[in-house]
């Protein structure tokens, strides 16, 4: 299938192709876990998806609408509806502030600033099907440095260091979606060389790390993907979704809770 370079996000997000957040949810949780995901527009997605916007394609900054007041009420509700039809972001006006200083801290960042530029490509959509368990698979990279054969991702994280973005990276599963990304991309055919982070801070000073995963994060992240993989397509043959946690089972109160007794 050709890479879209022009799917919406809504269409996108709608294909029933395995995205590589269905294979973190299977793998770091379960398939029930999957099976009840729900895309939820909360504000930390929207500043999110503002981020990226501003970030990888500042030109696009007319679809990123400013709001100043309570988002409630008659007014707001017209509002909202206007963007949701232009497919535009609403912000508060704080919240608009701090993407736009986001973005400028990742653009001023020199390393940032250089992989930025080039043969860059914003969220294309690609689709593929893995030959051994036959699953539909999708991938969006943030950008895709087609000179280079690199694809980029941008994290907002509390804490950007290289200590705090590599706890977050094990949390949140960024080497299974690496590892899930870059599986797409070559059973489409297409060469992947690197797969660089881009992590800022939240909040101000909104300090920039510019990291890759080694080659050890990056095979428990390749077996993280096969094990979703396999796991999904059983569920989807035998629609079962492991929806209990078994049989009858005794269990007993944590050690902490007791305090008239010994627990043994």
């Amino acid at each position: 299938m050709p890479v879209i370079l022009d799917m919406p996000n809504a269409e996108y997000h709608a294909s029933t192709h395995l995205s590589s957040s269905g294979a973190k949810t299977i793998a770091l949780q379960s398939l029930a876990d999957f099976k009840y995901a729900e895309r939820k527009e909360t504000p930390a997605l929207l500043i999110g998806s503002a981020a990226h916007t501003l970030t990888f394609e500042p030109h696009l900054v007319d679809t990123i609408w400013q709001w100043d007041g309570r988002r409630a009420g008659k007014d707001y509700n017209e509002f909202k509806e206007s963007a949701d039809a232009a497919g535009a972001i609403v912000l508060n006006t704080a919240e608009y502030d701090k993407v736009n200083r986001i973005a400028e801290a990742v653009r001023s960042n020199q390393a940032a600033a250089e992989l930025l530029a080039g043969d860059l490509v914003c969220e294309a959509s690609v689709f593929a099907t893995d030959p051994d368990t036959k699953v539909d698979m999708r991938a969006r990279p943030d950008g895709w440095r087609q000179d280079i054969a690199c694809l980029l991702d941008l994290k907002t994280t509390i804490d950007p260091s290289p200590e705090g973005f590599a706890k977050q990276a094990a949390n949140l599963g960024y080497h299974i979606q690496e590892s899930f990304y870059r599986r797409v991309l070559e059973l489409d055919g297409h060469e992947v060389d690197g797969f660089i982070f881009i992590a800022v801070g939240k909040e101000a000073p909104y300090k920039v790390g510019i990291y890759e995963l080694d080659a050890e994060s990056l095979m428990e992240g390749q077996m993280a993907v096969q094990y979703a993989l396999e796991q999904y397509a059983i569920a989807q043959a035998n629609n079962e979704w492991g929806y209990s946690y078994g049989e009858l089972m005794t269990i007993r109160i944590p050690p902490y809770s007791f305090k008239f007794t010994e627990a043994n």
